[in-house]
């Protein structure tokens, strides 16, 4: 990592039509294939963390925001289980 909080990729053995689709992204934006890669990756990253806030927020709201509430509580879940296999 770069001491400024950015790191450096390269990628290897891409499949040629991946690199063919980004090249012609970036064409059509009007950017460099280096900025449409850093842009796509990006949103997927954050695409990904939305995701998971969503599911994060969806679940808190089922356990009522409650730490260690019991429709969430895993370590019941986990004696259950253990329970039933003997």
């Amino acid at each position: 990592m770069l001491p400024w909080g950015m790191a450096e990729l390269k990628v290897r053995q891409l499949e040629d039509r991946v690199a063919t689709a980004l090249r012609s992204k970036a064409d059509s934006r009007g950017v460099s294939l280096e900025e449409e890669v850093r842009s796509t990756l990006t949103a997927v990253v954050n695409a990904r963390r939305e995701a998971f806030a969503r599911r994060a927020a969806a679940s808190r709201k089922l356990a009522g925001d409650r730490p260690g509430a019991a429709a969430l509580d895993s370590a019941r879940l986990i004696r259950k289980l253990r329970d039933v296999r003997g």
